[in-house]
């Protein structure tokens, strides 16, 4: 959503689509909640005319040499696309290019005057520069505004991913630093952790080695001499 190049599928494919998850959720009687997303707010490009709701947006007749038509990109054609869809999805949601309360405030509104209930869906992207875009009290206050207009499901897409790579980064600078002093700290903030519900310090039991020993205790009867938390290290130092 946040690259270039970005293609959009005619309307009606796209209500197709949900249409096809629904139905799939409801043969396997699987609850799911459906979110339709539309990057209409930044995409210049559009496979068909198909749809006569997608052809006021088109720019001209002229296509591109992959056989794109050029479409006006926006607000309007988001909401547009947002409100096509609201009858077929639980959530929706516009990828923006920045986080801007004012455009999330418009899309809402734009949404909620045909459908006041439906909820709606943001993405507080790591493809953002905050600081660059918003100043400190903005957003400190920019999940509850969000919340007021609507957007109950909020979420950072690629948090783990940034998340893990500074972690590790960091670790590995104090590693190269300090040893075996760096890890030991790692280790007891780990630790310090648990309280409020961090698992991972026992890493073995945690990825589900317990319930495989289950399995193989069910299976040989409890017979089983290959236990793998039994006489481990995590066993003798971590409980």
């Amino acid at each position: 959503g946040h690259m270039g190049g970005k293609v959009l599928v005619p309307t009606r494919e796209f209500i197709q689509k949900l249409l096809a998850a629904r139905l799939a959720s409801d043969v396997l009687r699987v609850p799911t909640l459906l979110i339709a997303r539309t990057d209409a707010n930044s995409a210049a490009l559009l496979t068909s005319d198909c749809d006569e709701r997608d052809r006021k947006f088109i720019l001209s007749m002229d296509r591109t040499v992959e056989g794109f038509f050029r479409v006006r990109d926006g607000l309007e054609p988001a909401i547009a696309r947002g409100l096509a869809f609201a009858p077929y999805a639980d959530l929706l949601w516009c990828e923006t290019a920045k986080p801007d309360l004012e455009e999330a405030k418009r899309f809402a509104e734009g949404i909620r005057r045909e459908f006041p209930e439906k909820l709606l869906a943001y993405n507080c992207s790591p493809s953002f520069n905050w600081k660059r875009n918003l100043d400190a009290g903005t957003i400190a206050k920019f999940q509850g505004e969000l919340g007021r207009m609507g957007y109950k499901f909020q979420f950072v897409t690629l948090a783990g991913f940034h998340a893990l790579n500074h972690s590790m980064f960091a670790l590995a600078q104090g590693y190269r630093a300090q040893g075996m002093t760096a890890y030991t700290r790692l280790q007891e903030e780990e630790f310090a952790s648990e309280p409020a519900g961090y698992g991972a310090i026992r890493h073995q039991e945690f990825v589900g080695t317990g319930y495989f020993d289950a399995v193989n205790e069910v299976v040989s009867g409890g017979l089983s001499s290959t236990l793998a938390l039994t006489g481990s290290t995590e066993e003798k130092q971590f409980h």
